[in-house]
């Protein structure tokens, strides 16, 4: 089988988060000041870290 198509709609898929969290990011800072978006910020990725850094169950099947 082929997985490129895959990997290229992952990578386009990622492009766009990443876009999306930024423009998410400045219209924070411009309803709720600066120190509420890094607040948010701050706590977005301490909560990232936690979910992928906990263990995953082995026997779980897709």
């Amino acid at each position: 089988m082929n997985t490129a198509p895959n990997s290229i709609f992952g990578s386009i898929g990622a492009v766009v988060a990443t876009l999306l969290g930024v423009a998410f990011f400045f219209i924070i800072i411009g309803v709720f000041g600066l120190s509420a978006s890094i607040a948010a910020l701050v706590l977005f990725l301490a909560l990232a870290v936690f979910i992928f850094r906990r263990p995953q169950d082995q026997e779980t099947r897709p």
